[in-house]
Parts: C-alpha cells; structure tokens; sequence
C-alpha cells in the first residue's frame, strides 16, 4: 500500500469518526432540548391548568403563540355598584330592569304552527328575563350589605333607609339623615341602591313562587297582580306604563279633592304647572305637614306620592298607617334632595333615574301623558330643577 493510500484511509476514517460523533451529539442535543421543552410545559401547567380551545385549524397557530405568554391574573368581578356608572348620583344600572328582547311580531298570512312556535318564543324571552331580574335582586342585595352595616339597619331584615321614627310629635326635630349619610362619605348611588335592594328582596319571595309555579306564564298573573308583588328589575315596560298611567289619575283625583277643599274650586288644575308643583313642594312634601296635617290631607297626599291606592281611604288608618308613611316619605325626599344636589345636580343624572326622581316627587305625567322621547325627558329634567328651585334644599 502506498503511502498515499494509507494517507487516504485514514483521513476518512477521521472523518467518518467525526460524522458519527456530531450526529450523536447532535442527537443528544435534541433529545435534551425535548426533555426541557417538556418539563418547561409541565410545571407551566401546575400554575395554569390547561384550557379547552374550540378553534378552526386556522386558528391553532394564534391560539398556541397566545398560550406562550405568560399567565394574567384574573380580574375579579365587580359589584353592581362598582359595575355602575362613575357618577355619584345615579344608582347601579343592576337596579333597573333589563332590555326586553321579544321575537318580531308573526305575518299576516303566517301558519298557525308559526303562530304557536312565535308565543312559546315569547314565553321563553319573558323567562328569560325574569331570571335575570331576580339575579339582579339578590346580586343587588348582597352588595347592599357593607353599607347597610355601615348605616345602622339590619343585615338580613330588608328595611329601607331612612328607619322609620317612633315618635310623631310635631314638636321633635326631625333626625338629620343627611348629616349621617355625609359623615359615613354615602353618595346617592349608594343610597339607592340600600333602597332598591331592600324593596325588591320583600318581593322577590312571592315572585318567585309565581315565576316557578305559572312558567311563561307569568307575565299575565304579573299584569293582574300589579306591583305588589313584582320587583323592579323584573317589571316589563308594559307594565311599567300602566302603573305610570294609574298613578297618574290618582294624583289627579286627589289634586281636584284638594282643591275642592281648600279653595272651593272644581277647576282642574294642569299636569306639571307651577300650581300643582306648589302643592307638592311647598305643602306635601313638607314635614310639619305631615306632622299636622289632617287625615284627609295626609290621604291625599299618599295618593299623589303613590303610598295609597286613592285618597278616599277610612280615616281611622291615618295614625297607624298612613301618617308614619307619609313622615318617612317625606324625610326620605329630603335627603334625596341634597344627596341629589352634592352629586352633580339634574344635569348629571342620567334620563331613567330623572324619570324616577320625577315620579318619587308626585310629577308623573310631567313629561306628557305616555310620552317617552327626548322632548317628555327635557320636560322632566325642567320639572325637576323647578322642584328644587323651590326646595331649596342647599
């Protein structure tokens, strides 16, 4: 063998030598970086569990590059009064009822399979939204607690504020629950929504055995019913405006009795004029009228705030009943005056919760008679800055 030969053979020897060993290593390289890969995934997977993704194929490059990032913590779920507008005049929008989503209404010339299939659609919608009003109550409710503790009022008893007082001297002051709200830093919203929780949770009881028992439907036995045994968060608009339009007369018969009465005059006095925001700011929603007033003026006055059926109630129930109504009713109004004026005023309250101020004062109809465009909220915002005009609460 020559020595050119021999050169040869052992130069590819080495380099044979050489291959195998990269490849070995090469080999031991991967094998390692799998081994770290996969135990990398496994202890990411004791913090993270992991999650099903029901992706396309042509999402499954997104969703690994997405899971490649590190982990966030959890945002937890706000309260409905922290869910709520920032302003601190409007209570939690979890207090009013939800929007109403019905199917649209069948063809003229629709079967009446279709028909059938239309009304068991509508049921569904209507159940749909019960439930979650009454989620709403007891979400509502849960987050009243901390600030009903705060006030002084019972955890589990769903008791409004301001408490009622045990005295109906004329001669006692009257307590001042404004200075108590303040002092404990209380804005309205947080006020309305002690209110409201406690108002839907003495309703919730019965509405529910209503809404287990007649299915989809209730909305018939609710509209029979009335408010007495609906809360607010599940009342539909429908019934919502024919509660509106009741009270409206009411306040009408009892305005037109208190004229007769007092001035000897039939003339029916206008919706929303300065004569009858008159009566309700200067004389019913005054305190030492509901101190001294005489029953049938105390009767009157409940019809028009909506805390009698009608002003033609037995007289007898005046002390018992109706006169500690009117009293609370009337403090409550004042502290809802200033609470509404250290949070900004009208202009910072949104159209619902004017709507509801409006009512809460006797000026249903003040907007026009089953009206609900931007002309009937204008209308109302001005009947509310009138009203405290003549407060003057501040």
């Amino acid at each position: 063998m020559s020595a050119r030969s021999c050169l040869s053979s052992a130069l590819s020897s080495s380099l044979r030598q050489q291959c195998h060993s990269g490849l070995k290593a090469n080999s031991n390289l991967a094998i390692a970086s799998s081994l770290g890969q996969t135990r990398h995934a496994f202890f990411i997977s004791l913090g993270n569990p992991p999650r099903r993704h029901y992706a396309s194929p042509a999402n499954e490059k997104r969703n690994v590059q997405r899971s490649s990032q590190p982990a966030q913590k959890p945002v937890p779920a706000k309260s409905p009064s922290s869910s709520s507008s920032s302003s601190e005049v409007n209570a939690p929008l979890s207090t009013l009822p939800m929007k109403l989503d019905v199917p649209a209404p069948a063809a003229s010339d629709a079967t009446p399979i279709d028909q059938f299939k239309r009304y068991i659609a509508l049921g569904r919608a209507y159940y749909s939204f019960y439930k979650s009003g009454l989620k709403n109550v007891y979400h509502n409710y849960k987050a009243s607690m901390p600030l009903r503790r705060e006030l002084g009022l019972p955890t589990y008893l769903p008791t409004s504020y301001p408490p009622a007082t045990r005295t109906s001297s004329s001669s006692d002051k009257t307590p001042s629950f404004f200075s108590a709200v303040r002092g404990l830093g209380f804005s309205r919203a947080d006020i309305q929504l002690v209110r409201r929780a406690a108002y839907d949770v003495r309703r919730m009881i019965p509405f529910t055995l209503i809404l287990i028992i007649c299915g989809e439907t209730t909305p018939f036995i609710v509209l029979a019913l009335g408010n007495a045994v609906t809360p607010a968060t599940c009342r539909v608009p429908r019934q919502v405006e024919k509660e509106r339009l009741a009270r409206l007369e009411r306040k009408r018969a009892a305005i037109a009795a208190h004229q007769a009465a007092v001035q000897g005059s039939m003339a029916p006095v206008a919706v929303g004029s300065q004569e009858e925001l008159a009566i309700l700011a200067d004389k019913y929603a005054d305190v030492e009228f509901a101190n001294a007033a005489s029953a049938e003026e105390v009767l009157r006055a409940c019809a028009v705030f909506g805390l009698a059926k009608k002003h033609t109630r037995p007289s007898a129930l005046v002390p018992v009943v109706y006169r500690p109504r009117l009293r609370r009713w009337v403090q409550y109004l004042e502290l809802d005056d200033r609470l509404i004026q250290q949070g900004g005023g009208v202009k910072a309250m949104s159209v619902d919760e004017v709507r509801i101020a409006v009512e809460e004062r006797g000026g249903v109809g003040a907007g026009g008679e089953g009206r609900n465009d931007w002309k009937a909220e204008m209308e109302e915002r001005k009947w509310l800055e009138r009203w405290f005009e003549r407060r003057r609460v501040l």
